[in-house]
């Protein structure tokens, strides 16, 4: 019975011995593992930093091409990356043309167009974002086709970094291709594809943004059109005020949009328009009609503004009350005797406040000597 016990002892000592042999083998073996990729990473970062030091110089034009040259074969994949990176933030910081001639020169001489390419078909986001945004500041024509195709690609980021590429590499024959995607894309920010077709010219910007809108869907004509002064050019006015007049039924909000901004341009060639919605039925409409009278309007237009000082809607008679005051024919005696001869206490109300803004406007041009618009 005694030996039995022994050996029963001696099995689970051996079997304990054992695991804890194994164990602290398992907890060897991990610390290695941790420490071979704390020493990989340290590498790499170490690399990481040599490969943008001699890059860089070369970008900036600080050091000789011929010299510093790295072969195309000891650039992996991962640092291919970092390379085409560094370029774009290079590009990014050129201030004259022949900075960019330079980069772009460097660019081609070494492999980073291959590059680029390979990089397009790349499933991670942020890397076929910089290889749409290399490709078309290089210029690539033979990448067109994989870069239209892009503009319908899900991830908004993804589409509007085609859009400027393709923009960068022939702006004429991309118009055709945006404007439908343009009309048709609700989550693509209105400011920032203004911006974007900027980077084009303002001209053909304000264009595309006229024609995208008219011809799309009117819920989103109606939130591009509204950055249309953004361009800073009338170029897609016509456009927009022959919509208007042909369009069987243009959306209250689309409407509302257009009345924004024939007031932002303030081109007398809108003014038929403004007045035709003075009176539109749906109150933010002539909200926007007043706003634009008052940037717009003439002294034939004195007696429609008063009329709307009687409107049920609260926002309508203030802005109308605003735009009486801008007209250049407003004096301080007409609105006197404007104010004493309204027959409602809300109209009254409300041209006090103007008046009383338009005396405090008048005190401020007589100081500063500003001269009041014409």
């Amino acid at each position: 019975m005694n030996d039995v016990l022994f050996l029963d002892d001696h099995l689970s000592l051996t079997i304990w011995y054992r695991a804890a042999f194994a164990t602290g083998g398992l907890v060897i073996l991990l610390l290695l593992w941790v420490l071979c990729i704390r020493v990989g990473r340290s590498i790499g970062r170490y690399r990481s930093r040599l490969i943008t030091k001699k890059w860089k110089a070369i970008f900036e034009g600080r050091a000789p091409l011929h010299h510093n040259l790295p072969s195309r074969f000891t650039i992996g994949h991962r640092h291919r990356v970092l390379v085409l990176s560094l370029w774009n933030h290079c590009y990014d910081e050129c201030r004259s043309n022949d900075e960019t001639a330079r980069l772009v020169d460097i660019a081609k001489r070494l492999p980073l167009q291959p590059w680029a390419r390979t990089l397009l078909r790349s499933r991670r986001l942020h890397k076929k974002m910089l290889a749409i945004r290399t490709l078309g500041r290089l210029d690539d024509r033979t990448m067109w086709s994989p870069l239209h195709s892009l503009i319908t690609h899900p991830n908004l980021f993804v589409a509007l970094h085609a859009v400027q590429a393709l923009l960068t590499i022939h702006p004429t024959a991309a118009v055709p291709h945006l404007i439908p995607v343009i009309g048709r894309r609700s989550d693509w920010s209105p400011l920032a594809v203004a911006t974007i077709l900027r980077s084009a010219g303002d001209d053909l910007a304000s264009e595309v943004l006229a024609q995208a809108a008219t011809t799309g869907d009117q819920a989103i004509g109606a939130r591009l059109i509204r950055h249309l002064p953004v361009t800073q050019s009338p170029r897609g006015l016509p456009i927009l005020r022959r919509f208007l007049e042909s369009a069987a039924q243009a959306s209250d909000d689309f409407l509302a949009a257009s009345l924004f901004v024939f007031g932002e341009y303030q081109d007398p060639a809108d003014l038929p328009l403004v007045r035709q919605a003075l009176f539109h039925p749906v109150w933010y409409v002539r909200v926007q009609a007043a706003t634009a009278m008052g940037k717009l309007g003439t002294s034939s237009d004195e007696a429609r503004l008063t009329a709307l000082l009687n409107d049920p809607e609260w926002w309508v008679r203030y802005r109308a009350g605003e735009a009486l005051v801008n007209l250049p024919s407003m004096t301080e005696e007409k609105l006197e005797m404007l104010q004493a001869t309204l027959p409602l206490p809300e109209a009254q109300e409300i041209l006090a406040t103007a008046l009383a803004k338009f005396r405090q406007r008048r005190r401020v041009q007589l100081f500063t000597g500003a001269a009041p618009r014409s």
